[in-house]
């Protein structure tokens, strides 16, 4: 890749994962000053209010950053599963990257749980040695469970398992390998077992063709990270890191509060701040179907609300 082209980044949002977008766009920009970026957002609603903010932010970042915006019909993705309560169906408009973004020659997919910490100038220039995906493995693959799992879709028992929240991907040769076409194919055939959807689909459909990353570019648990590695990625993938989670031992969210206030939606910044403050007292939240209550921390009321407990 040549070092001077804008990097390409790829999203794929719900429209009140807009302010999440901007969030991690913010934490890109502060840590990449010297390069321009081309930011890919697929979504099949953004309201018009969001829509403006983009557009007049682009004008304020003098040509350091533009947003193309890649509308996707959300019938073809009605019948595949969403098994897992906090994800939605946009999780799949990531197959469609090689073929709407046909000028392109390679992106880099995040999720929107992330927040850029480093210079992704290596990443962007990485030799795939020919490998079509780049990616950073599960931390847990290597588990009887999990090899027995990889199994049961097909896969290896001794294949590499990755994430899928952050991908660097050819995407000359995804479209060589018709890579949305299988992946579609992939995700109706096993939409009965599948438990990570597109995860699980991506990782079965290109077995062998994902180059493995170092933790840095994708981590999850930064505690896992080998001595003397810089974290360039962050990724709040569990349900407890999540910034916009109020759990009283959760501190993400003043990481996400320092971006948040360099972006169009700066003005949410106190209720944001109140939310987490409130937190500390009281938070109510439901995770696989169990409804939770939590005063000061600790659980006071837990019951299941959908089927019986």
């Amino acid at each position: 890749m040549n070092p001077i082209d804008p990097i390409s980044i790829s999203f794929c949002i719900s429209d009140n994962y807009a302010q999440h977008l901007a969030v991690v766009v913010a934490s890109i920009l502060e840590h990449n000053p010297n390069r321009a970026f081309r930011f890919h957002v697929l979504f099949s609603a953004l309201s018009e209010s969001n829509r403006s903010k983009l557009t007049a932010w682009e004008k304020q970042l003098n040509g350091c950053g533009s947003f193309v915006l890649h509308p996707v019909e959300r019938k073809q993705f009605d019948a595949f599963p969403l098994p897992l309560e906090h994800i939605t169906q946009e999780m799949y408009y990531r197959y469609l990257l090689p073929d709407l973004l046909t000028d392109e020659t390679r992106t880099i997919y995040m999720d929107v749980d992330v927040l850029v910490l480093g210079d992704l100038s290596p990443l962007w220039t990485i030799d795939l040695q020919g490998c079509l995906l780049a990616g950073t493995t599960d931390v847990k693959e290597n588990t009887p469970d999990f090899q027995a799992y990889k199994m049961r879709l097909g896969m290896k028992p001794d294949a590499k398992y990755f994430y899928s929240g952050m991908l660097v991907m050819d995407l000359v040769g995804l479209r060589a390998c018709q890579f949305g076409k299988r992946c579609m194919e992939n995700t109706a055939l096993h939409y009965k077992h599948i438990a990570w959807p597109d995860q699980d689909v991506i990782n079965l459909t290109m077995e062998g063709k994902i180059l493995e990353l170092p933790m840095r570019f994708n981590c999850t648990i930064p505690r896992l990270l080998p001595k003397g590695e810089t974290l360039v990625i962050r990724h709040f993938a569990n349900f407890s890191a999540k910034p916009w989670c109020c759990l009283p031992k959760n501190r993400t969210w003043l990481a996400y509060l320092h971006y948040l206030l360099k972006t169009p939606y700066r003005g949410r910044a106190w209720a944001f701040i109140g939310m987490h403050l409130r937190g500390f007292f009281w938070f109510s939240y439901v995770k696989k179907g169990i409804k939770r209550n939590l005063v000061f921390g600790v659980l006071v009321y837990k019951k299941r609300i959908h089927g019986e407990e």
